[in-house]
């Protein structure tokens, strides 16, 4: 969504302006944790192939960086019991 925010569970998320908020407080992202929620958050609801996940990164498909920045951002943001949002 342009200009918007993405809203999922109890976060919000301004995709221009690469802010997380739960419950209106600021959630801490790293730069590689904020341009992968920008990547995944430009297309909410939708699979996100992980070559342009890896783009978002600036990193080959093949690295294991792609994994590593979604486990950290999914410590973050998701329920330990069950990934929802990611």
């Amino acid at each position: 969504p342009p200009g918007g925010a993405v809203r999922f569970g109890p976060y919000a998320f301004d995709v221009e302006g690469a802010r997380l908020e739960r419950a209106g407080e600021p959630v801490h992202l790293t730069a590689a944790e904020a341009a992968l929620l920008q990547a995944l958050a430009r297309t909410p609801g939708e699979a996100v192939p992980r070559e342009a996940l890896a783009r978002a990164l600036g990193v080959e498909a093949s690295e294991r960086a792609v994994d590593v920045q979604v486990t950290r951002l999914r410590r973050k943001i998701e329920p330990q019991e069950r990934p929802q949002y990611i």
